[in-house]
Order: structure tokens, then sequence, then C-alpha cells
């Protein structure tokens, strides 16, 4: 290490570690700060009704089911609506400690998403990058308000943020190890973020394609790898999917609500944002109340793919209007808290804002900076891409994004170096040409 005192010259040497060490500590400790400060700062503020997820752990802690009545509108029976990680969590927590503000689930939400902030540092250097760059992408995740404020709420994001990037990290490890029993983890880990929320079934496949085509190892390696990794998907799916086949009659990977949210997101009042199905089409949803959760979701999604058919015009300006929301931010951004008593709420909503414009113009650098790591992050440019893609195919909310976030929190770690690097280099160069005229 030439300065123990540069930032941008830490090393792998024992000093540059130590150095890299309390770097982390620190970040580590001021992550837990600010979210355990928004968790007393929030309170119990929350949205005005029950969600799906609580409503399913009530029921099964009322009566040891996993039931759900349509948002009240139809019987409550045995579900496949949503998927079964968070319910199951959040009814474990409140059976352990019940409590009007779930300390217990957002305790374990905080240090979920403290521990991202190591998972962060390590994905950056499994990746090929420098400890100044992971030490960057590490502050970003600390410091990022969606975090920070997903990781204090009754929210999915921060357990399928976990599961997600922790998978990846096993993957890429995996690979830097040779170990293909270190995958069979990240395959569990990546259907965990499935089975928290479905959209995350891309991720799988991606992956599959991602070890196929992209790995560049022995063809009998890879397919070990792959074999490993669906081994490990099967089993962790199965007894969610047995449960299904039981209750519903036929198989069903994750959940049924993906015909209504294709219908949210694609029907002639369609937004591009959520909007509660009786505000929709009140009739048309009323009419499907009593009807069991696989007809109602082939239902919803032939009345989308109808729309599509009819007025192919709307559908494509939908389109770029989603792409528009997905990458950036929705015009409603925070309406859900919008009526609930929270100090602070528009800045609250403009931090959200703020944090991701910032982070774009250096991500944007920072891939253009990647040179021989393009193979390791074409993985997580196709993951990103693809869930673009299941936003614009269904609809659109910044926390169906935040998750990968921490990619461009990556990307935008690369950038500053990159720019840091070059202002360093000239910063010598001028010392050079001040020195030869002396």
């Amino acid at each position: 290490m030439k300065k123990n005192n540069d930032f941008f010259l830490l090393d792998d040497s024992e000093n540059g570690k130590r150095t890299v060490n309390r770097y982390l500590l620190i970040i580590l400790i001021l992550g837990i700060i600010l979210r355990v400060g928004a968790l007393l700062f929030i309170g119990e503020t929350r949205v005005a009704w029950q969600l799906e997820f609580e409503e399913i752990a009530e029921n099964l802690i009322n009566h040891g089911q996993y039931y759900f009545s349509f948002y009240g509108l139809g019987e409550s029976g045995p579900s496949s609506f949503i998927p079964p990680v968070y319910p199951l969590l959040l009814a474990l927590t409140r059976f352990l400690i019940p409590s009007s503000i779930d300390w217990l689930i957002k305790a374990i939400q905080i240090i979920a998403s403290s521990f991202l902030i190591l998972g962060l540092y390590r994905l950056t250097r499994e990746l090929g990058g420098s400890a100044p760059q992971g030490i960057l992408a590490a502050l970003f995740w600390a410091i990022y308000p969606p975090a920070i404020a997903y990781a204090s709420d009754l929210s999915t994001v921060t357990m399928e943020t976990f599961f997600l990037i922790f998978g990846l990290l096993l993957l890429f490890r995996s690979f830097k190890c040779n170990s293909p029993w270190m995958i069979f983890p990240a395959g569990i880990l990546i259907s965990l973020a499935s089975l928290t929320r479905s959209t995350w079934l891309v991720v799988i496949v991606i992956a599959l394609v991602w070890l196929m085509v992209f790995v560049r190892r022995d063809w009998i390696i890879r397919v070990k790898f792959g074999l490993l990794f669906i081994l490990a998907v099967c089993l962790t799916f199965a007894p969610w999917v047995f449960y299904n086949y039981k209750t519903q009659g036929t198989i069903v990977l994750t959940s049924t609500n993906g015909g209504l949210n294709f219908w949210i997101g694609n029907n002639p009042q369609a937004t591009g944002e959520y909007v509660f199905p009786t505000e929709l089409d009140r009739d048309l949803v009323l009419g499907t109340a009593h009807w069991t959760e696989i007809s109602r979701d082939q239902f919803f999604y032939s009345q989308g793919l109808e729309f599509i058919r009819n007025l192919p015009g709307n559908f494509i300006t939908l389109l770029g209007r989603k792409t528009l929301y997905a990458l950036f931010f929705r015009p409603n951004i925070g309406s859900n808290y919008a009526s609930a008593q929270f100090s602070f709420y528009n800045l609250v909503i403009a931090s959200f804002v703020a944090a991701w414009l910032a982070l774009i113009p250096f991500a944007l650098i920072g891939l253009f900076h990647l040179r021989t790591h393009w193979q390791q992050h074409s993985l997580l440019i196709m993951i990103f891409l693809g869930n673009v893609a299941t936003s614009v195919l269904y609809f659109t909310g910044t926390r169906f994004r935040t998750p990968v976030d921490g990619f461009a929190m990556i990307w935008a770690a690369i950038g500053l170096t990159a720019l840091g690097g070059i202002w360093q280099h000239r910063k010598t160069s001028l010392n050079k040409g001040s020195n030869r005229k002396e």
C-alpha cells in the first residue's frame, strides 16, 4: 500500500485489510443506527388496511390454516394467493411477541438489512471489485433511504433482497472456489426469494442460462453446477408445490395472484401503477370473489390478454409508461402512506427519489469501466433487466426495484473509483509538471 491514508489505494495487504475492516465496522454501525432510528421515527405508522400477508398470518395464528378471503370480498379458505415465506415469518413473530408495531419481525429485517451491508461488500469483491469499491457499495446500502425505510416497515423487500444478494454471492463464490456444492445453498436462497415474491422466478431461469451459456468452464462442470442448482430449487419448492396441489388441485409454483396483478397492469383503466382491483371494475372483481383461486387467476389473465388484443395501441403506451416508472419512479410514489400520521412524509419521499437519481450517473460510468469483469456482471445486468421486464409486464412500484438497486450501487462504486483514479492521475501529472518547472 503506497499511502495508508489514501482510500483509493487500499489493497489486500494485512494493513489494508485492517483498514477495510475498520471502515466496514463504522459503516455497519451507521447502518444499524439509521435503521433503528427509522423504526423509532416511523413508529406505528402504517397503511390503513390489512395487508394480504397479515390476514394469512392471523389465520395461521388463530386457526392454524393458510387462509385468505380475497380482500374480505369472499369467504376465507385454503389459499395460494401469495407465496409463503413472509406470511409464515410474520405469523411466527406475532405468535412469539404479539405487538401492534411488530417489533420482532422489524428487528429481524433490520438485522437482515444490516447484514446486506457486508453482503454487498463481499459481492463486489467476488465480482472482481477492489476494496474501495466494496466499501463504497456497502456505504451506499447503509444510507440508502428505501433500504432503511423498508427494513422498518411491514414489507417483503428486505427479505427478498437478503435472499437474492446472498444467493448470488454464493453462486459466484462457488465458481471462484470451483466448489459445485456451494451452489446448492445458492439455489436454496434464490428459491426463497421467489417464495417471498413470485417475480424472482425469473432469476432462476436467468441464472441457469448464465450457468450454461456465459460461464467459461468445461461443459461437464457447467452441467454439474446446473444440476445441483436445479436440485436445490426443486427441494426448496417441493413442500409449497405439494401444499398447492393438495389445496388447489393443480401445480402452482408460487402464487395465484399473478392473473389479478396482470389485469391490474393491463386494462382500459390501467395507470401503470397498483390500483385496488374494485376501483378498476367493481362488478367484474366482485363477480369472481367466490370463485376458486385457480379459476380467478386464469380469468384475470384472459382479461388482460383480451385488453392487449383489443387495444394494442393503449398497451404499447402503457409499456412505455411502465418502463419509465420502473427505471425511475411512479408518479404516486408513497401514496399508500399519504394519509398516515407521518412527520416529514414529503421529505422521506424526496429522499427516495434523490438517492436513486444520484446513483444513476455513477452507475452508468461504472458499467463502462467493467473491463474484464463483464462475464460476472452480465448476470447482474440480466437480472436487473428481467426485474424491469416483469414490472413492465404487470405494474410498477418502488418496492419492486429496490432489491436490485444494490446492483446499481456496485456499478456506482466502480464509477466513483474510476473517476477517483482519473482525478489522482491528473493530480500526479500536475505535481510532476510543477516539479520539473522548479
